[in-house]
């Protein structure tokens, strides 16, 4: 019953308790190194019989392939059969030989020497065999018994190779294993340092971001301190009173700039026949004449009087109807425009005033309260984004350390699944 149980891959459940062994972190590379060690030990007899059998085949080879490359014909060929079968029989010595010289037996049994010979030498061997297969078909015809004697040496080869690719099979598991293990043990090591560090330089970290909060907190203080406080609240008064004053010059100006304005079309005309060379202009009348069509506000109130004199003037090529309308409303601006005057300057007066008050009141130092809190804010939030990032790494770091230590696990699994290893 037993071999039907362990064909159909029933597992016999013996009643003995099974002894787990466990073995520290730090002792794993002692441990990997003998594993490897125990599997190299277990396959070195096999190969070295192997190897053996090698050296006595490849000595064979060597001979045999001399003798093909010696061979004489015998039998009644074709001239041209004969000439191709020479040929390509060299040809096949040549590749044979090169083969020979490239397969270097190994003394040293280490399973990752002997999977490398094995790899190299299989590689030299299918491409010889690749090489000759065609000039093989030719030599074989005109030298058939030294042919097969090279093509059983060869077919021995082959086999010999088999069964050491066999061996490599049977503990290739293991061995990756091994060397997965020895990659997930430096790389846990390396994520651990790695671990430490980041967490030693967190701390420093939350230390700075607490030092910058309770910094922040008293600066935000002092600024909501500062707004509710009495100094506060005479600038913002004076603030209110000089945008209330800055409404009144506004409207100061619009009266003032309409006087002038409703002269405009008049005085265009002035300036028209002044620039055509029709009437001719003093030069101050003139620059009044310009600053009351670009700027009125800024005009002289003596330059209506002047005005006054132009219209009057009966040189000036003007309608007469036109003439006495606009000597009504310059007569009539005289008065106005010195009354709007009075007032403007009275209100600009008044708006310079307040303006130099808050000047002179405001000493700056809300803006540099705000601006210290506007740093530290800055300061604390770059902090924090540096705190994040940092946690975000711990994060991924030990992540990534669990995965090579269920990885490392897996590794130890096969290559003895009693042993349990603690970190």
């Amino acid at each position: 019953m037993k071999w039907i149980k362990k064909f159909f891959g029933k597992k016999e459940y013996s009643s003995e308790k099974i002894d787990f062994r466990e073995i520290d972190f730090e002792d794993l590379p002692a441990w990997l190194d003998d594993s490897y060690q125990k599997i190299s030990s277990r396959i070195g007899k096999e190969a070295s019989i192997l190897l053996k059998r090698l050296e006595v085949l490849l000595s064979e080879l060597k001979e045999s392939n001399s003798m093909l490359a010696e061979a004489k014909v015998k039998g009644d060929f074709d001239v041209r059969a004969v000439k191709l079968a020479k040929s390509n029989r060299e040809n096949v010595t040549k590749q044979i030989s090169t083969l020979i010289y490239k397969i270097n037996l190994v003394e040293n049994t280490d399973f990752r020497a002997l999977k490398e010979f094995y790899e190299t030498a299989v590689k030299n061997l299918d491409i010889c065999l690749e090489n000759i297969d065609r000039s093989f078909k030719y030599t074989k015809g005109v030298f058939p018994q030294e042919s097969k004697v090279v093509n059983e040496s060869l077919s021995s080869l082959v086999r010999v190779f088999k069964d050491l690719r066999e061996i490599i099979l049977e503990n290739i598991k293991e061995t990756e294993a091994i060397e997965s293990a020895y990659l997930d043990m430096k790389e846990i090591q390396k994520l651990s340092t790695l671990i430490l560090a980041e967490k030693l330089e967190l701390e420093p970290k939350w230390g700075r971001t607490r030092a910058s909060k309770g910094e922040l907190a008293i600066a935000s203080r002092s600024v909501e301190e500062f707004r509710t406080g009495d100094a506060w609240n005479r600038l913002d008064n004076l603030q209110k009173e000089s945008a209330t004053v800055k409404e009144r010059l506004k409207k100061a100006e619009e009266d003032l700039s309409f006087v002038p304005l409703s002269l405009s079309s008049y005085l265009s005309k002035i300036k028209k026949l002044h620039e055509s060379g029709r009437y001719n202009l003093k030069p101050e009348v003139k620059q009044q004449l310009y600053i009351c069509l670009e700027d009125p506000i800024n005009v002289a109130p003596s330059f209506f009087p002047e005005l006054q004199k132009i219209f009057e003037d009966p040189t000036l090529e003007m309608q007469t109807q036109k003439k006495n309308k606009a000597l009504i409303q310059v007569k009539a601006a005289i008065s106005d425009f010195s009354e709007r005057n009075k007032n403007y300057l009275k209100v600009l007066q008044e708006f310079e005033a307040k303006r130099t008050e808050i000047v002179e009141f405001d000493t700056g130092t809300l803006v540099a309260l705000e601006h210290k809190e506007k740093e530290l804010q800055n300061r604390s939030r770059l902090l924090e984004e540096d705190i994040k990032n940092s946690e975000k790494k711990l994060a991924f770091l030990i992540d990534e350390l669990e995965n090579k230590k269920k990885k490392l696990f897996a590794s130890i699994n096969i290559i003895d699944s009693y042993v349990k290893l603690h970190f």
